[in-house]
This record gives C-alpha cells, structure tokens and sequence, in this order.
C-alpha cells in the first residue's frame, strides 16, 4: 500500500536531513538532456538502470503539477509531482506517494548548466526527511547511488547525443 508523503517546498532541497548531489560533465546540449529528463519519460528506462516504467499521468500538455508514475528495481513504486520544468535549466519534483516504508518526504532536483563546446554540467540533488533505519541505509549505499548515476549520465549523454 502506498504511503503519503510530507508536502515540501522547493527549500527543503537546502534543508532535508539527507541530502545528496552528485554532478557530472556530459558532451551533449542541456536541450536534448532536458528533452530527455523531462520530455520524453518513457525512455528513463533506457538511461536509467533502477527504472522499469516511467510515465506521466493524463493527457498533456505537461508541466508544473503534473503528476508522473516512477517503478524502480521491479518492486519500488511511486508517484511524483513536477515542481519545476524550466526548459534546459532545470527540473525538480517531490515524491507524493511511495511504497517505501520510512520516507517522511522526498525532492530531487537536476540542474543543467551549458558549458563551452556544446557540454552540459548536470546536477542532481536529492533530499530526503526519514527514519533512523532508512537514514543508515542512504548512508550505506552511497558508493552504489554514485555508480548508478555515473552510468546513467554514460548512458543519458548518447541518448541526448542521438536525440
């Protein structure tokens, strides 16, 4: 059963208790990055290892208040509330409801920055408000949350290249 999550504003990416971000410098424009995160969600599957089905829910167009459905590792499923979508700048969202027990509140964000010769720095934060037991477990696979994002850029930067 799904369990709600904690409304938040866009502070609490400065404020959760746990909060992690993790960059990385892509050889592709942040328009086709962003077409990527925030346009076309069917292919999050194709970038992103964890996720199985990623879709927004209703009729377009999308955008601020949209709600998309997220299911991670087969099992974990969600449903997230498009807080931001400034297109090739950024994109941010909180977590409404999940499967995950534990979670008092979750947001993440992606930030793009253009850089010289066509590249992207690309951000992404997550901030999280848990429990002591979910706390210990964000701290104890941190260096498998860093290999996750780095292939996922590996693999988002040909997709925006080929886009």
């Amino acid at each position: 059963m799904a369990q709600q999550l904690r409304s938040e504003d866009l502070s609490f990416l400065e404020r959760a208790p746990v909060r992690r971000t993790r960059t990385r410098d892509l050889h592709a424009p942040a328009e086709a990055i962003f077409e990527q995160l925030a346009a076309h969600q069917e292919n999050w599957p194709r970038w992103f290892g964890p996720a199985n089905e990623c879709h927004y829910v209703g009729p377009p167009p999308y955008g601020v208040g949209t709600v998309r459905f997220l299911r991670l590792y087969k099992a974990i499923r969600a449903h997230e509330t498009v807080l931001v979508r400034d297109p090739a700048e950024r994109f941010a969202y909180w977590v409404r409801d999940t499967n995950v027990p534990g979670l008092a509140a979750m947001m993440e964000q992606w930030n793009l920055t253009p850089l010289a010769d066509g590249r992207t720095r690309v951000s992404w934060t997550m901030a999280v408000d848990c429990s002591a037991p979910v706390r210990l477990m964000f701290r104890a696979t941190q260096r498998h949350v860093d290999k996750i994002f780095q292939e996922a850029m590996k693999r988002l930067e040909r997709l925006s290249r080929h886009s």
